[in-house]
């Protein structure tokens, strides 16, 4: 009785986020609005504190706790929590004006003035993307999580369909390839990369096998998940490269997904990927049975080729000043606006987005949605330069987004190990709005104390 009761509660599970068509793309984007605003309010108020505990909670407070907010019991007053967000923001800057209003800068010295070395727009958009995704694979199991923002079952724009997407763009932005670096080196280090991903993937099968854990099967198929496709992407854009050498990969990219969605669009591959072999959603056999995560990985490797392209953008060319980088800015404003267009068009005339197989239209909404975000960041980072030096960040301090760049590999898995462990001890069906909020902001509180400890001990889970 004991089973049949437990198998029960694991179908009631899957059977929660299954089948869901998504949300506008639009509110999905004032989403990610208001994270840039989180990252301002931050470096608005610049707080310097050398105490660890301090600062582990207004980070918490100020890029945590609105996010959360926003996707869970506010979920309705998004515009509400960003204007708030802002005001406060906007509150710290003036009084800041007022007590350094002697040592303002005129605009000429502050155009020319150089940015530090490290890019920190590109490490909170890295940051994010886990975080985002962290609260996401948890709030899913709550009913406080609106049921618009799970991953849309075949078509459609679900919030935690950006999730996958946004970590193979900041893969490849950061990736060796982007940096130009020597096709051998960057063979060996995506190899070695893999390897643990490749390792976090066949414990992840044996692990929900195991347990009887509830799966979204249509996600990516029976034993296929996340971690396999990050590590089948990463090895065969070396591979690839390794042949390609150091040209620009926009046009591998754009023909490598026109082709796949030619294979979608006229040669039925669309069918088979959503009703398999048999036509009736069958998977018999390993390829048939994984078939989403397997084939979907040609247009995951096209989003990582365009990212690596991105990242070179970035990385290699010579920009110092306040001055290079808005025009970088400007430059990004305009890609976003013609990916918007061209997702648009490609929806009604070609094929609407589909995580589920990675189509061209999930690759051009991913794409924008990133050249978006990173775009809000550069101004945030930008913005914070045209102010007193009160607002520069102090390099003692230990930032949670840091932290989190610091062991991204880690604190995901961590993620991981206590959304299992929370859905393993708890019914989270049943659990009322102050319980699954209680349980998802000491989630998001702990994941993010353990992850600023390590980062202030230098504890790093990477050996490769």
């Amino acid at each position: 009785m004991m089973e049949r009761n437990h198998s029960s509660y694991k179908e009631l599970k899957e059977q929660f986020v299954s089948g869901h068509n998504g949300s506008p793309a639009s509110e999905i984007t004032l989403i990610y609005f208001g994270i840039a605003c989180c990252v301002f309010l931050h470096n608005a108020f610049a707080i310097r504190c050398r105490n660890l505990w301090f600062h582990w909670i207004t980070d918490f407070l100020f890029l945590v706790l609105p996010g959360l907010s926003s996707v869970t019991f506010l979920s309705e007053s998004k515009t509400i929590i960003i204007v708030t967000v802002l005001s406060f923001a906007a509150l710290s800057i003036i009084i800041s004006k007022q007590v350094n209003s002697k040592n303002s800068a005129s605009s000429g010295s502050i155009l020319g003035q150089e940015l530090d070395k490290n890019l920190e727009f590109i490490s909170n958009f890295r940051a994010y993307a886990l975080i985002c995704t962290s609260i996401c694979i948890l709030a899913v199991d709550f009913k406080v999580f609106p049921r618009r923002f799970c991953k849309a079952e075949t078509y459609g724009t679900g919030l935690m369909d950006t999730g996958v997407g946004l970590f193979i763009v900041a893969n490849g932005i950061v990736s060796p390839e982007s940096r130009n670096k020597g096709k051998i080196s960057s063979l060996k280090s995506s190899l070695l990369s893999s390897l643990p991903l490749i390792i976090l993937g066949m414990g992840r099968v044996l692990s929900t096998k195991g347990v009887n854990y509830q799966e979204h099967v249509t996600e990516y198929g029976v034993h296929w998940n996340f971690f396999f496709t990050v590590s089948a992407v990463k090895i065969c854009s070396s591979l690839l490269l390794t042949f390609l050498g150091n040209i620009i990969l926009s046009g591998p990219a754009i023909i490598l997904i026109l082709l796949y969605q030619l294979l979608l669009n006229k040669f039925g591959l669309s069918g088979y990927l959503a009703l398999g072999a048999d036509g009736h959603g069958g998977r018999t056999g390993l390829l048939d049975s994984n078939r989403e995560g397997i084939v979907s990985c040609a247009g995951y490797l096209s989003l990582y080729l365009l990212a690596v392209d991105l990242g070179k953008h970035i990385f290699n060319r010579e920009r110092k000043t306040v001055r290079d980088w808005l025009s970088f800015a400007g430059v990004l404003c305009l890609l976003q606006a013609v990916l918007w267009c061209v997702m648009m068009w490609t929806e009604i005339h070609v094929q609407q987005v589909s995580r589920r197989f990675a189509n061209l239209a999930y690759v051009v909404w991913i794409l924008a949605l990133s050249v978006f975000l990173l775009w809000l960041l550069l101004l945030v980072e930008l913005f914070r330069y045209t102010q007193s030096t009160t607002l520069s960040k102090s390099e003692d301090d230990v930032c949670l987004l840091s932290a989190i760049n610091y062991n991204g590999l880690l604190y995901f898995l961590l993620a991981n190990v206590f959304t299992g462990l929370v859905n393993l001890s708890i019914d989270t069906l049943k659990s009322s709005l102050a319980q699954s909020m209680g349980i998802l902001v000491s989630y998001m509180g702990i994941l993010g104390l353990v992850t600023v400890l390590l980062y202030k001990w230098k504890i790093r889970l990477k050996f490769w």
